[in-house]
């Protein structure tokens, strides 16, 4: 799931859905069946008949995310998958992608914002394209005696700035 949507506004959620269903090779029964699952995981199964272009920004980011796992992939890339997000849209997207993580789909999140990272299971900070930390958040934090993980990457980039 790209950082911006990639949707067909004058197209409905459901037309959207079948859309990158054929794509994905599914049969017409599955997209069908994932239609109505994956509109259910985020919560936006009254709105599938709507068009996009009427959809509020959270509701594009949820279709996104919906339309990433129609064909049940095995791993999950997200581009900062909250970025521009109210507060409780996100919790509710942070959710979704646990009940994901749950199912045992691997979720790769890119983010700058460190509450989210936080929220990963583990973390694999990277500079200049170079991995400079790994380990969970507490293991980050607990290594170097800080509380929070920003402090734990400022302290690890700038590791990187004295080599």
């Amino acid at each position: 799931m790209a950082q911006s949507d990639a949707l067909y506004g004058t197209l409905t959620a459901a037309e959207n859905l079948q859309f990158f269903g054929a794509i994905y090779d599914m049969s017409k029964g599955e997209i069908k069946k994932r239609t109505a699952e994956v509109m259910e995981l985020v919560n936006l199964t009254e709105h599938l008949h709507k068009p996009v272009q009427a959809f509020s920004g959270g509701m594009k980011r949820r279709l996104s995310l919906a339309m990433a796992v129609m064909h049940n992939p095995p791993v999950l890339v997200l581009d900062e998958p909250t970025v521009g997000i109210d507060p409780l849209l996100r919790r509710t997207i942070w959710a979704e992608l646990n009940t994901l993580a749950r199912q045992g789909i691997t979720i790769l999140v890119t983010t700058h914002v460190m509450d989210e990272a936080d929220k990963c299971h583990s973390l694999a900070m990277m500079r200049d394209g170079r991995l400079i930390a790994k380990g969970t958040s507490r293991e980050l934090q607990e290594r170097i005696g800080v509380n929070d993980i920003e402090e734990a990457f400022i302290y690890y980039g700038g590791q990187q700035d004295e080599s």
